[in-house]
């Protein structure tokens, strides 16, 4: 069923005995942000792999100018890597901009982030193409819905919560660190930009290698690889069940940073296998143990309780 609105189409959707009610959301995003910006007074969530240091300011302020900068709980999830930072999509300075401008604001690194959602309490949520910047929110010809039923902003918000788990969350020390880095990476990519002497493109790769490691650690922190293995194999087999096969290629999709081929097992002088399929099983064995996880033929499965 359908019914016309003011703001656009409004949609009314029925499954299972659930109802849905959402409208279209087109371009320009900015009107619509603000509308969802102005309902958060206890909950704010953001996911935008892209974030600008001009538009973390503009949502700050008008959080500020609503009276609820110090009240929102904000958690943001984005994804600092250097090909974003090289790109120009995403300012380690917007994510200081948040922790900074906001009372009670937690910074999530989630790679392989591509996700738009922006939730307001229970309220309203919005699922987009719209990144948290000024070609997302102004200039791009972007598309959403806008969601109002409380069932499935909470259903969308848990999912979200559940991608999150799999981030790292950004202390204030990491997040100046990685600023640091990410001016010098941006600084030596401009110099090569402007050369062609080999001199200083071996300093660029040499600024990029240290750059990638110091994102990487940003995505582990101060977890471990057979922790963050855990966490990973408990979500995607929340999905569906897999064969162990298939959770080697489907971790090696969500963590590829982690599961390096290069690296093999060596004891004694002898290789087992590749390094992070060894930590994989221990993760495995691990959450069999607890009771978590369960072997039925030749698939692994979610225990249930």
């Amino acid at each position: 069923m359908r019914f016309s609105s003011g703001a656009g189409i409004l949609f009314v959707a029925v499954e299972f005995g659930t109802v849905c009610v959402f409208t279209v959301q087109s371009s320009p995003f900015r009107s619509h942000l603000a509308k969802l910006l102005d309902k958060a007074t206890n909950y704010l969530l953001v996911a935008s792999p892209y974030i600008k240091t001009s538009e973390a300011e503009w949502l700050c302020d008008r959080l500020v100018r609503n009276g609820h900068d110090k009240d929102v709980e904000v958690r943001v999830i984005t994804d600092v890597r250097s090909a974003n930072v090289l790109s120009g999509s995403l300012d380690v300075a917007a994510l200081r901009v948040l922790h900074t401008g906001l009372n009670r604001c937690e910074i999530v690194n989630l790679p392989r982030l591509h996700a738009k959602v922006y939730i307001a309490d229970e309220t309203c949520a919005m699922v987009t193409s719209a990144n948290l910047t000024p070609s997302g929110l102004d200039l791009n010809l972007e598309y959403g819905i806008g969601l109002t039923d409380s069932t499935t902003i909470r259903k969308v918000r848990d999912d979200l919560q559940r991608y999150a788990a799999l981030g790292n969350r950004l202390t204030a020390y990491t997040i100046g660190e990685l600023e640091k880095v990410s001016d010098e990476l941006r600084l030596e990519f401009e110099k090569i930009e402007r050369s062609t002497e080999k001199k200083l493109r071996r300093k660029f790769n040499a600024t990029l290698r240290h750059a990638d490691r110091e994102f990487l650690r940003a995505q582990v922190g101060t977890r471990s690889a057979h922790g963050l293995f855990a966490d990973a194999i408990l979500y995607l087999l929340s999905i569906r069940p897999m064969s162990t096969p298939e959770l080697h290629r489907n971790l090696k999709a969500l963590l590829p940073e982690l599961c390096d081929d290069t690296k093999d097992l060596v004891i004694n002088g002898q290789h087992f296998g590749k390094k992070w399929k060894h930590t994989v099983r221990t993760a495995q064995v691990f959450l069999r143990r607890r009771g978590a996880i369960q072997l039925i033929g030749k698939e692994w499965h979610v225990k249930l309780s």
